[in-house]
């Protein structure tokens, strides 16, 4: 078997190149070309877009994200590897967090359709959010560099608490509200009482939608304390549906959007669309 591989040197758990050739080398797996995460990327990768071939990405969500929008949409075929430190793609998709036994099941993986799911024009293959989770996530990347990754994360999240920044939207339905939170999936995150869960599929061509009603802080610490005590689906405030397509109408020109742990300002309006079984997966 032959692929090209994309890897991210600065992951949670990055090996050297010549270590993962070797673990490649290992199962009868020939690397024909590797290519380096980072601006520009993309068009390294074009001839094997265009020769339909195997693209191995091994890294984090971020990662395997930024290469799935390459490949979605085209005959090239995704080979997604955990590389980072939480991997909720590869988790969900089945895929063993050991990279030897990830590597080495390859011999057994099939060729398949998943869906993929785009926020304006930017492809995404887990979860997109408006509001608290994206104004930490800019604040993180302002402060990482200095304090480490997990004490930015906790400032970041404190932070934009404090601010609390709400948004006035309109929905597909024409329904109006303030939130201080969107969260979209790529097909549906299962919630019990206490959060979300991973998904049971991405072949069910739907997004799913969660949102928070709140104009307070005292609203959404509430919603929080009944998540924690098991009561989270007894709350109005508490809002969540499955569509194919969103459309968000927001009160301000420019939003800060998450999309798979990356960070965009989009313009309003903020559409969401399901692209069906878009992404060929060898796993």
């Amino acid at each position: 078997m032959k692929i090209t591989l994309v890897y991210n040197q600065k992951s949670g758990s990055a090996l050297s190149l010549r270590k993962l050739r070797s673990k490649f080398s290992k199962n009868n797996i020939n690397i024909t070309k590797a290519v380096a995460i980072g601006p520009g990327f993309e068009k390294k990768l074009t001839k094997a877009i265009q020769s339909k071939e195997y693209i191995a990405a091994i890294g984090g969500d971020g990662t395997i994200s930024g290469v799935a929008s390459v490949v979605a949409g085209t005959q090239a075929t995704l080979i997604p590897l955990p590389g980072g430190t939480l991997n909720h793609f590869t988790k969900d998709l089945g895929i063993s967090q050991d990279i030897d036994e990830a590597i080495a099941k390859l011999k057994q993986a099939k060729k398949r359709k998943i869906d993929t799911s785009i926020v304006n024009d930017t492809t995404f293959i887990n979860n997109s959010s408006i509001g608290l989770y994206p104004q930490s996530l800019k604040t993180r990347e302002s402060t990482e560099k200095h304090t480490g990754k997990w004490p930015a994360a906790l400032w970041s999240i404190m932070k934009a608490f404090f601010r609390f920044k709400t948004y006035e939207v309109t929905l597909n339905n024409g329904e109006t509200m303030v939130t201080p939170f969107i969260f979209v999936g790529n097909n549906s995150y299962k919630l019990n009482d206490y959060g979300f869960i991973n998904r049971t599929s991405l072949s069910e061509g739907r997004l799913c939608v969660y949102l928070v009603k709140a104009k307070t802080r005292t609203t959404l610490v509430k919603i929080f304390f009944s998540a924690l005590i098991g009561q989270l689906h007894s709350e109005n405030e508490f809002m969540s549906f499955t569509t194919d397509a969103l459309k968000i109408k927001a009160n301000k020109k420019k939003l800060v959007v998450s999309h798979d742990g990356e960070v965009s300002d989009l313009t309003s309006p903020i559409t969401y669309r399901n692209k069906p079984k878009s992404l060929f997966v060898f796993y």
